[in-house]
């Protein structure tokens, strides 16, 4: 499951993006559209607990992350991307996943969190079949 990307060793990063569209076309992080407002810095927050699994019975491979947060955060988005800040070539701060909240989500001066889907082969937030 490794290849230009390791999940378990590079630095996985979330980016928070509000009235931006992006699609399976998104190959890098961008600036353009980046959700802005206190305690949020661009470029998102740093990714913890990668795992990942192989589930031989439905032939898929998938990783998880630790659920994430912005506190005291004034913060709206409604899509988000996961990307590699470690690759720098053949694309500098490679995409991993593109995901679309279903709508705009707000904090203000609270928590703003994303909380992962659960680990298995068909919720994870990442899956190879």
């Amino acid at each position: 499951m490794n290849g230009v990307i390791d999940i378990g060793d590079d630095t996985i990063k979330m980016a928070l993006y509000a009235g931006q569209s992006h699609s399976q076309t998104t190959t890098a992080y961008t600036s353009s559209g980046e959700a802005s407002g206190t305690n949020y810095t661009a470029k998102g927050n740093t990714l913890a607990g990668a795992t990942d699994a192989l589930d031989n019975t439905n032939h898929v491979a998938y990783y998880d992350f630790n659920d994430t947060s912005w506190s005291s955060a004034t913060i709206t988005a409604d899509s988000c991307l996961i990307y590699s800040d470690t690759v720098t070539s053949p694309t500098a701060d490679v995409s991993i996943y593109v995901g679309d909240f279903g709508g705009s989500k707000s904090a203000s001066s609270g928590t703003f969190s994303v909380v992962f889907p659960a680990a298995a082969y068909n919720t994870a937030i990442i899956r190879i079949a």
